[in-house]
């Protein structure tokens, strides 16, 4: 327990000193606010100058929001595993009785717990579709995992935080699973399949028009999905820190 708080402590003065990685931490609450006060107020506007009616697109909105969320978590927790291992800090670590398994759990359950809290907020407090419970219970194993999937990417393709950043630009497209599921028609929409988002969009999307089967046809697909990439970007980070 001693160690974990060890850790907690150095990862807030690393956010307090890293004025990127602060921002990461606090982007998920920005989100919400622009959520519920800022595409309201967008889609106002919007209907009364061009007679557009974003709300009918609001479970769009929210899909994509709900794969932000986890993305921009597992992000700023990639760039501090990269600082890490640049730094040897994960070998030093791997000889202590935390050990190299212990510091894993650690950071990668970081971005899980929050992941789900951030997810939880967006999906009760936007205010902008209501959401049904048992739908939210189908997405949020999906946003939990999407996170430390971003972290071990980063860690398993980066050489260093450089690299990471490139590449974190790059997971940025991933943002078009949610839109492949929403616009285009199936079959061809199933080329958007490869993108975890689009698996979490799929079932909120089902779920949202009371497709109950579908939905959890889709929610389990998608976590087995995410549960694959998961472990082999996890053995990949391994073998590159050995």
């Amino acid at each position: 327990m001693n160690r974990t708080f060890h850790l907690i402590r150095g990862d807030l003065r690393q956010v307090t000193r890293d004025p990127m990685l602060a921002f990461y931490l606090l982007a998920p609450l920005l989100l919400l606010v622009v959520l519920r006060f800022g595409v309201p107020a967008g889609a106002m506007l919007l209907e009364g100058r061009t007679g557009f009616d974003l709300t009918v697109h609001y479970d769009l909105i929210l899909s994509i929001a709900l794969f932000l969320t986890p993305l921009i978590l597992g992000v700023m927790t990639g760039f501090l595993m990269l600082d890490e291992r640049d730094e040897k800090l994960i070998d030093y670590y791997a000889v202590t009785p935390l050990s190299k398994r212990g510091y894993l759990r650690y950071r990668l359950f970081l971005p899980v717990l929050l992941s789900v809290v951030y997810s939880v907020f967006i999906l009760t407090c936007s205010g902008l579709v209501p959401v049904r419970l048992w739908n939210m219970l189908m997405i949020l194993p999906m946003a939990a995992l999407s996170a430390p999937v971003m972290s071990l990417f980063l860690g398993a393709y980066a050489s260093n935080k450089v690299e990471g950043m490139a590449l974190s630009k790059g997971v940025g497209l991933l943002v078009f699973g949610p839109v492949i599921a929403y616009f285009i028609p199936f079959p061809i929409q199933a080329l958007g399949a490869v993108f975890p988002a689009y698996w979490s969009s799929k079932a909120y999307f089902a779920g949202s028009a009371s497709d109950l089967p579908a939905a959890l046809l889709l929610a389990a697909t998608g976590t087995l999905y995410h549960i694959l990439l998961f472990r082999m970007l996890l053995v990949r980070f391994i073998r590159k820190t050995d």
